[in-house]
């Protein structure tokens, strides 16, 4: 199955921390999502998808609706930081996740690097999942409620074990209904899901932004943080981007994580 691709790039969406799931395969990426296994690779101006012929499906979660170049063309020309992130970013896109998955892997990425949230993620669906093919499905919410305590911190998740299982209690037994929250705003789906454990400001706008696609999501990291105190005294202007500042914020994220960023700011502190 082929679809547009002229607008993505697959190397840069897997490197880009929002989802953990999508893994190089041979000239191709892997992705396992919403119960789908299949190989992605580029071919000319198109992503062929092999394993899955969903097109809506696969549409939707590479956000194929979205015109990224308008996007892309409405930065602040005289913001040059923004202008070489975006320049340097171009072929991301934000990508449309299953919630649960979504705010699992969120919980568990606190002071986590991308590679170690990736393994953590992986024993998850290796130990808990539903077997597809040779690889497992992400679990489900009552696989993850009915799991040990120490079964999950076997998992390399730690302390956020608790979380994960209280997290996953709620959802299973319909104390909280993710997808209702599709129906909120993003201020107040924020603030709806910083009732689980272990969930902040910070990871419920990852998740508002990664799984519920609002744009207006601004999530700040340790990486978002020090750009914006380099590049923008402390606090970058979304307001003027409404709509769009949660992708500006992920091709922020991209760049300064770089090395090219880290090497431009030891040469200019």
């Amino acid at each position: 199955m082929k679809l547009d691709g002229r607008y993505l790039n697959l190397a840069k969406i897997a490197d880009s921390g929002q989802c953990f799931r999508m893994t190089p395969s041979g000239k191709g990426f892997e992705i396992i999502a919403s119960g789908r296994h299949v190989l992605v690779c580029h071919e000319g101006d198109s992503i062929v998808v092999k394993g899955d012929n969903d097109q809506a499906f696969w549409k939707h979660y590479f956000d194929l609706k979205t015109d990224y170049p308008a996007i892309l063309a409405s930065v602040d020309p005289d913001d040059v930081f923004l202008q070489t992130a975006c320049a340097y970013s171009k072929g991301l896109c934000i990508l449309n996740q299953e919630p649960f998955e979504t705010l699992i892997s969120f919980i568990i990425s606190q002071r986590k690097s991308i590679k170690a949230i990736r393994i953590c993620v992986e024993k998850l669906a290796d130990r808990f999942g539903e077997k597809l093919g040779s690889r497992y499905l992400f679990p489900t919410p009552k696989a993850l409620a009915n799991a040990n305590l120490q079964c999950l911190q076997d998992c390399a998740v730690g302390y956020r074990a608790a979380y994960i299982q209280k997290t996953a209690q709620m959802v299973a037994s319909g104390e909280v209904n993710l997808n209702a929250l599709y129906q909120l705003n993003h201020q107040d789906l924020v603030q709806e899901l910083c009732h689980f454990p272990g969930v902040g400001v910070k990871v419920a706008s990852c998740v508002s932004l990664f799984a519920y696609h609002n744009m207006e999501a601004f999530p700040r990291d340790v990486w978002i943080m020090r750009v914006e105190e380099q590049e923008y005294g402390g606090r970058f202007p979304e307001e003027k981007y409404p709509h769009m500042a949660g992708f500006l914020q992920q091709c922020m994220f991209f760049y300064g994580k770089s090395p090219d960023y880290r090497v431009k700011t030891v040469k200019n502190p």
